[in-house]
Order: structure tokens, then sequence, then C-alpha cells
């Protein structure tokens, strides 16, 4: 399977998507915090079996994209979203978020629930009304200096070579359920030659992601008043998607459909792109 880029004007910059060259329906792919399209092309191939895949790049992966905004949250990744779907798009589409990706996807689909056919939410984030509400008493640049925020700006951004950087991410607990030949090609991904100098430097900005680990929303009143159609993929309950919020949306939203795969993190569509994409596969079966 062969992969495109294209790019789009919108308000805002220039927007980056990545095609497959595969036919039938088309299916707008959502990414996570930090990790590109690039990183899920193994998930990608396999929902491309029976669709055409765009997967939109958010704007800090965009040519010459400004810094963050401390005054916008993940809501304008949503807005990037409406923009270049009505620039792009001739019909309701179908579309798969990831983590932020399903967050943001779910907030535009809020807001302009005539663009979208039906949402495909793998491991929506975001946090509960309590972690909310505190985090709003706390300065941003307070934010930024702790918690999540910090250790991402204190993380390593370039490394002398690919086997260093996955040497680096071979120690992270995060990436503990990758077998080596899947975090090897996820280090790939999410590296770039880099400019200045020999070695390999991360894609994504920190700054950025500094940025969204800040200004997290309280995601349940979004999932909740959802207006299309949306079935649910969730991995082991973890800190990206409170196990309060996964039960209070089903409580509150039974015609949902739901899909648990409880052996995966909140990373499984990168851990385990088979499963999932098959996973995804069956729930947008159940949307067309």
């Amino acid at each position: 399977m062969k992969m495109d880029w294209h790019h789009t004007q919108i308000t805002g910059g220039t927007a980056a998507a990545w095609h497959s060259n595969t036919d039938g329906p088309t299916v707008v792919f959502h990414h996570a915090t930090a990790l590109g399209p690039r990183c899920y092309l193994p998930f990608i191939t396999n929902v491309a079996q029976n669709f055409h895949v765009q997967a939109l790049a958010m704007r800090p992966l965009w040519q010459n994209a400004p810094p963050p905004n401390r005054k916008r949250g993940w809501d304008q990744f949503a807005d990037d979203m409406i923009a270049w779907i009505e620039a792009t798009q001739d019909a309701p589409v179908l579309a798969v978020g990831h983590s932020i990706g399903a967050a943001t996807t779910a907030m535009a689909a809020i807001k302009r629930p005539d663009l979208f056919k039906g949402l495909v939410l793998i491991e929506p984030s975001g946090v509960t009304k309590r972690v909310h509400l505190m985090l709003k008493l706390v300065p941003y640049r307070m934010r930024q200096t702790t918690g999540p925020a910090a250790e991402v700006l204190r993380g390593p951004t370039h490394w002398p070579d690919q086997e260093a950087a996955y040497a680096d991410y071979r120690a992270s607990r995060a990436y503990r359920r990758f077998d080596d030949a899947t975090l090897r090609n996820l280090v790939t991904a999410l590296t770039i030659p880099d400019t200045n100098g020999p070695g390999v430097t991360l894609e994504y900005p920190r700054d950025w992601e500094a940025h969204l680990y800040a200004t997290p929303p309280h995601i349940l009143p979004t999932l909740k008043h959802i207006a299309v159609p949306t079935q649910i993929i969730t991995g082991k309950p973890s800190l990206f998607m409170d196990p309060s919020i996964a039960n209070a949306l089903r409580a509150a939203r039974p015609d949902m459909g739901y899909t648990q795969l409880p052996d995966s993190g909140h990373l499984l569509p990168l851990e385990a792109p088979a499963i999932v994409g098959q996973a995804t596969l069956d729930a947008l079966d159940k949307l067309t």
C-alpha cells in the first residue's frame, strides 16, 4: 500500500493529510499527542483493506507551524478538523481518532454533526471534572513546570542515531508492551534527520506536547452529547482515560457500541495494530 501527503490551505495554516491509495468509503483518522500519522502505518494498513484512509496531521506537524497559544486548548484541533473537512470532503465522513485525536474528533462532531456520518473513538482522552477544576486554579506557567508537561520538556529530543533513540524508548515503561520490531518501526516514524547536524530528532515539537498535557479538557460532557452514531474502543484502565469516565459514559449512553481490549494499554493501535485494526473495521461496519 502506498501513502501520499496532500496539503490544503485552511484558516490557520496549510493542513497536511496522509492518504492511502486504497478504494472504499473515506475514513478520516486523527492521531494522538506526540505521534504523527506515520507512526500509525501498520494500523492504517489494516483499516485501508476496506477504506480510503485520510490521516489528518494536527497543526504541530504542519510546515511552519506556529508555537502553541496558551489561550487555546485541545478545541483548536477540532476547529482545524472542521475547516479541513469543509475544504476537502463532499459528504459527511466516517472518522476514527485515538487519544487526543478521538477527543478532538468528538469535539468537532459536537460543533458540526452534519460533517460526520459516524465516529470510532479509540481511548478518547481527557480528565475528570475534579482534575480539570484543579488545573484551572494552577497558573499556566506552573502547569508547564510540574507534572507530565515538565517531564516532557525534560525528555531528550535528539540522538546520535536511530539505535540510541530506540534504546531510550526501550527503557521507557510506556513502551514495555511493544515487541522489539514494533518499537523499532515506531521510533523510526517518530524521528526525522536532524537538519542542524548528524543524528535524528523528534518530529513532534516538545513545546506543543507539553502545552497539550497542561490543557486537558473535562471530556465526559463532550462524549455524552455526541449526536452522531459512535463506537468506543478502549484498552486496559489507565490515567489517559479514567475508568470513572468510561463507566459514566456507558451508563449515560448505552446506545453507543463498546469494545474493550484489556490486553493492550492506551497506545493500543500502535502496540497491537492488527487486533485494533480489526476491531476498528468491525466498529466501522456497524456505522455503514
